[in-house]
């Protein structure tokens, strides 16, 4: 089989697992996709919340604080998820990945349907209440579908990077687990970085801290403080998922001869 020939037969055969995966996830839920957005407005009221009460100083900002909190927990919840995508494609096929032979990309790709998916209505979401609560213009509309699916970019190219080593060491797939359900904190969501310190900069160098300023100020109408980093950023996701792709696809076989022999 020619390789054009093999991309539509992935494409085909993932979108197929896709409509069967997603019918099952979400025909249950009576809320549906709700869930894609709650533990967003969740966080947004709790730091709502603590700002009010003096606890936590989000600092200044065009935008009304729940709005840029709002903006800032959706894009961090797309970066995290699209990080996911690989790992959990092979461990949701595990199950059948060694005894049927077809495209290993196929199962990748029909999890980033969901992502792109799961983003769609996100950034849906976060029009809406940018459009109500503060109103948007026509250049912000078109930014901040590339600041979401930025994020999307860069989050599956970090993911497909690390997935044959995820796969291989159930300690770093823990550790990364552990770091994106907390690395939140670790972002300018909810707080904009004060001074030079350790922490401020942490923050400033977290990869998708120049999404999430750029968000905020197509949001609010502004010109981007930072193009050639926001550029730059969307550039590296790219490439890097590009790569991710090449080497998941190369590393494949070895990885499923692991799961024959009962190894991870």
């Amino acid at each position: 089989m020619n390789p054009f020939a093999g991309a539509l037969a992935a494409v085909s055969l993932s979108w197929r697992i896709f409509k069967r995966t997603i019918g099952a996830k979400y025909r249950k839920s009576f809320l549906g996709y709700f869930w894609m957005v709650a533990p967003a407005l969740l966080i947004t009221g709790g730091v709502t919340l603590a700002s009010q009460a003096g606890v936590v100083m989000p600092g200044q900002s065009s935008l009304p604080q729940a709005l840029s909190v709002f903006l800032g927990t959706l894009l961090w919840q797309v970066f995290a998820e699209a990080i996911e995508v690989p790992h959990q494609a092979f461990e949701g096929a595990r199950s059948y990945l060694t005894r049927v032979h077809f495209s290993r990309a196929a199962i990748v790709l029909a999890q980033l349907y969901e992502s792109l998916l799961t983003t769609a209505v996100r950034l849906t979401a976060a029009i809406v209440f940018v459009a109500f609560g503060h109103g948007l213009d026509v250049g912000g509309c078109l930014l901040l579908p590339v600041c979401f699916y930025g994020a999307v970019l860069l989050g599956l190219g970090i993911g497909a990077l690390l997935m044959p080593f995820t796969q291989l060491f159930a300690d770093l797939q823990q550790t990364l687990k552990l770091l994106l359900g907390y690395g939140l904190f670790l972002t300018p969501a909810m707080y904009q970085p004060q001074g030079d310190g350790a922490f401020a900069m942490i923050v400033r160098c977290n990869p998708i801290s120049p999404l999430m300023d750029a968000a905020r100020q197509a949001a609010a109408g502004e010109a981007l403080a930072q193009p050639v980093v926001f550029v730059v950023v969307l550039g590296v996701g790219l490439l890097s998922t590009i790569a991710g792709l090449l080497l998941v696809r190369a590393v494949a076989p070895i990885l499923i001869e692991r799961m024959l022999l009962g190894g991870r």
